[in-house]
């Protein structure tokens, strides 16, 4: 019994030579058409078929059935057989629509019988014979290449799960991770192909085979080749022959059925793209498989004329051998020849990027092409820029493998490539990403999510695609609302890029900034500005500082329509901004007429450790709230959240729309990035390695006179270098010293402030505490060597 399903209770195990595993038995016909009517009560018109390592025969019986009759061979284990059969049924189990033989049980309700001569022992199947024809050696349209691909996917999901010792303990010739043994064997070849032969199969079990060990592996069917499956002229109807099912790498499913369809001077490239693209639209294929794809392709092309040459020693036809050398060795030197083509071609198939086939990938090259496309003027961190490869958590790694501490980086907020976050834009990228003219449940959640965070009474949302379009539509809101068009912004202030939000960003080009119908304010900096920290009443006399600017404006012909500041003060150096500084400044432009902005960009999210948004660390509430990029961990995205009633002035008399503004995948990735920061508190993380880190740098404090400050809340932290703790003189070089200095450690930070002398730290929010030692450390280093 195994599984409910009876099996012949006298079957055993048998072991025998590769050569003979190759020969098919040949019991007379009478003989098993007598053995098939007392055992199955099937008779009627019998035509031999081909077959490898079987006697197999068409068996048209009286009622008009057709039947396949399959006499395996007796050299054999009969585990292998066994599990055929049971391969069969799981399938009609998990996957009934996939169009494989069914079994004839035997009239006692076995799935095997066993037939005695010429004192050997021979299993017996009978199958369902599978209408159409075979696909043969006929050309195929990129269509049925796809189906054929589709297929052979959906035979290795179907046997997922199926366990059986006879595949999974065979040793089969035409299994790749056995190539070694054919080794010995290359002299059946043509003399002038046996040392280039020997040569593949050598590297492929160095170099290749470790890795196919690794990958993902089960009982699969192994031979899905063109005379095994079958078409109605129409498309794919089939396919047959379970006797090569073994237990491998699922990705040799795939490698043989690409060598068994490519034709010497076809499009082989097309084929190899296609079934490959079929294969992956099923079953999604993995970066190590595609590194082991075209070689697996080479070596089943080789072992056609190395096997079939071992048959003819054993007596199998000479012409056969010679067929599949004429076929093997042209595929070959093409696919040798064309190398890259044809590895870039496969990760087409599987929607993975193309290999680089530049010669050159230095820095200098890079630099170069850079140059030749993206313009002369170089924006980049270092003297020596950095070739960065990958991403995870707080660390990336450059093209040369080294690791790098991330210290800097606002937007991977949760952590470079979070896997949570990628499944989450990768299911959604599968399933649907349009626009939100159609209801979509993704972009409603998201609100509904984020307006939950915020004041009642900031319900109403507006979908863009980055931090800068966000500030825009806010900024035409609140002309709109205010019917005036002056704005206020933090002096050395960033909001953005766009046309309308570039007077909002002072820092942009401080030398040519001037805008007629914008003012600064002057930031609340209690180290380096008119009022230190520590005076009394601090808060509000730098709120009073705003009075003159939002004055002016309010006299003007424009008036004040708003105001926008960025809640952890990043451009103006992270400052330590007193509590009531903010909420004064916002009434003051509420007093004016105006409406407040909170660009939550690089504050929002949990940064600054004591609330979910950096306004709520000041306890203001704003009229407009503006998030960017760090909402989609780095997929674009942003939102613009304001009071109902300024957007239904808005939208009075035409609608909002922004075509990818809130498309499913936008927002199914800032749904995961809010669940990340709830299941790994990482708002309290801010706050407690945010606090831990602020302490350790302060430590650093009393050790290097450099350090003139050390400010910021959560993980929005600045350190002011100075030359003179007393005068104050700004430390602009040394700062790019150390940037530098930390950059050969291993340490990612940046550099900040109007004057240039502030260290930025603004890491991801998983930041931990044994981070902040190993950051801490190497800034220790680097101002060693200042």
């Amino acid at each position: 019994m195994n599984g409910g399903i009876r099996m012949h209770p006298h079957l055993s195990n048998a072991s025998s030579s590769l050569l003979d595993n190759l020969q098919p038995p040949a019991v007379p016909l009478d003989v098993l058409m007598s053995f098939a009517k007392s055992h199955y009560g099937l008779s009627g018109t019998w035509s031999e078929l081909s077959g490898e390592r079987d006697q197999n025969f068409r068996v048209s019986d009286d009622q008009g059935g057709v039947w396949l009759f399959k006499l395996c061979s007796p050299r054999e284990a009969d585990g292998v057989f066994e599990g055929q059969v049971l391969a069969l049924e799981h399938i009609a189990r998990t996957d009934p629509g996939l169009p494989v033989p069914r079994v004839r049980h035997t009239n006692d309700g076995l799935l095997l019988a066993k037939l005695h001569h010429a004192g050997l022992d021979h299993c017996v199947i009978v199958l369902s014979y599978l209408p159409g024809s075979v696909l043969g050696a006929a050309p195929l349209s990129s269509e049925r290449l796809y189906e054929v691909g589709q297929l052979v996917a959906r035979l290795g999901r179907a046997l997922r799960g199926f366990i059986h010792a006879g595949p999974a303990t065979r040793h089969l010739a035409w299994d790749h991770r056995h190539l070694a043994d054919l080794l010995p064997h290359v002299g059946v070849l043509p003399k002038e192909q046996q040392a280039r032969s020997a040569r593949l199969i050598s590297a492929f079990c160095k170099d290749r085979l470790p890795i196919l060990e690794t990958l993902r592996s089960q009982i699969i069917h192994g031979d899905a080749h063109p005379f095994n499956t079958l078409t109605d002229g129409e498309g794919i109807v089939g396919v047959i022959d379970f006797g090569d099912m073994i237990a491998g790498a699922l990705i040799q499913d795939l490698s043989n059925t690409l060598a068994d369809y490519l034709i010497p001077g076809a499009d082989n490239q097309r084929i190899m793209l296609e079934i490959t693209k079929g294969y992956h639209s099923i079953t999604p294929l993995e970066e190590q498989e595609l590194e082991v794809l075209l070689p697996l392709v080479e070596t089943r092309i080789l072992m056609n004329p190395l096997i079939l040459g071992l048959r003819s020693q054993g007596g199998a036809p000479e012409s056969i051998f010679e067929d599949y050398c004429r076929r093997a060795f042209p595929l070959l030197d093409e696919l040798e020849a064309q190398r890259t083509v044809f590895v870039n071609v496969l990760r087409r198939g599987a929607a993975l990027p193309p290999l680089s086939t530049l010669v050159s990938d230095s820095v200098e090259g890079m630099l170069e092409r850079r140059k030749s496309v993206m313009g002369k003027k170089l924006y980049m961190f270092y003297d020596t820029p950095l070739h960065l490869v990958k991403g995870q958590g707080v660390w990336l790694t450059a093209k040369d493998g080294k690791s790098y501490l991330d210290c800097y980086n606002n937007v991977p907020h949760v952590g470079h490539c979070h896997p949570y976050v990628i499944g989450a834009i990768e299911r959604q990228m599968r399933q649907l990403n349009t626009n939100t003219r159609y209801l979509s449940e993704q972009s409603i959640a998201y609100a509904e999510r984020l307006t939950a965070t915020l004041d009642k009474s900031l319900s109403a949302v507006i979908y863009v695609n980055s931090g800068s379009e966000a500030n825009d539509i806010a900024w035409r809101m609140a002309k709109a609302w205010t019917g005036r068009s002056g704005g206020l912004a933090m002096d050395f202030a960033y909001h953005g890029v766009t046309d309308a939000i570039d007077p909002f960003s002072p820092s942009n080009d401080m030398e040519n900034w001037k805008f007629p119908h914008m003012r600064v304010i002057t930031p609340p900096d209690d180290y380096r500005g008119p009022f230190k920290r520590g005076d009394n009443n601090i808060a509000q006399r730098y709120a009073d500082l705003a009075d003159a600017p939002i004055s002016d404006l309010a006299q003007s012909s424009y008036g004040v329509a708003a105001g926008m500041v960025d809640s952890a003060f990043m451009t103006n150096g992270m400052l330590d901004v007193p509590q009531g500084y903010l909420s004064a400044v916002a009434s003051k432009i509420r007093a004016a007429g105006g409406l407040f902005i909170a660009d939550e960009v690089q504050s929002g999210f949990g940064r600054m450790g004591t609330a979910m948004w950096g306004h709520q660390h000041h306890g203001v509430v704003p009229d407009f709230v503006t998030i960017g990029k760090p909402a989609g961990n780095g997929h674009p995205i942003g939102v613009l959240i304001t009071r109902p009633e300024i957007l239904d002035h808005f939208t009075k008399t035409a609608p909002f729309f922004s075509t990818f503004g809130g498309n499913n995948v936008s927002c199914a990735a800032g749904i995961a990035v809010l669940d990340v920061i709830r299941d790994e508190n990482l708002v309290e993380n801010c706050k407690t390695t945010g606090a831990y880190m602020k302490a350790r740098l302060l430590e650093l404090k009393n050790k290097f006179d450099l350090i003139g400050d050390v400010r910021g809340v959560g993980l929005a932290l600045g350190v002011e270098l100075v030359r003179d703790r007393h005068t104050l003189e700004p430390a602009k070089a040394e700062t790019k010293r150390v940037v530098d200095l930390m950059r050969e450690q291993g340490v990612l930070i940046g550099s900040e402030g109007v004057l240039g002398n502030i260290l930025k730290i603004r890491p991801p929010a998983v930041l931990q505490p044994a981070h902040v030692d190993i950051a801490v450390a190497a800034l220790e280093q680097a101002l060693l060597k200042i």
